[in-house]
């Protein structure tokens, strides 16, 4: 006689440890400053717009924030983009609008507004550099929007 082989299904929780990151903490570290004023500069972009104009920044502009970006085809991502912008939405410094575009809140924008002299510079400078592609990376944002995302299909006919 062969015995059944018991499964036992277990469920297992993983379990990732984050630091806690503070308002001071941000205001220390100039990534995410600028990433802040990147956001302030191009309004309201969605996380592939906002990887997609960091990227264009670093590869044809020649402003690096320290952004390590993967590109396959024509497709750009960033995980550490993404840590960031997630930190950035726990304190509340960004919103997600009900379009699923990030964009600045009263609280960024009052945060953007008391930097220091030394910083406010070169927020400007990043400014000026965001309003030269900004029209690109948003044109390239609203035809991503528009474009159909492959999920329901209709019924097949014969």
């Amino acid at each position: 006689m062969s015995q059944k082989a018991e499964k036992t299904v277990s469920k297992e929780i993983k379990i990732v440890a984050r630091p806690v990151v503070t308002l001071d903490d941000v205001s220390k570290d100039l990534r995410k400053v600028s990433l802040l004023e990147v956001v302030r500069s191009l309004g309201e972009v969605s996380e592939r717009g906002l990887i997609s104009s960091l990227y264009i920044l670093k590869s044809e502009v020649g402003k690096d924030f320290g952004y390590q970006f993967q590109v396959v085809g024509s497709s750009v991502s960033s995980r550490e983009v993404l840590e960031d912008v997630r930190v950035l939405l726990y304190l509340g410094l960004l919103e997600v609008s009900p379009s699923r575009k990030l964009r600045l809140t009263s609280l960024g924008k009052e945060f953007l507004d008391k930097l220091g002299s030394g910083l406010r510079e070169r927020l400007e400078d990043i400014a000026k550099s965001v309003e030269g592609i900004k029209q690109r990376v948003l044109s390239e944002d609203s035809l991503l929007n528009l474009a159909p995302t492959g999920g329901r299909r209709g019924r097949r006919r014969r």
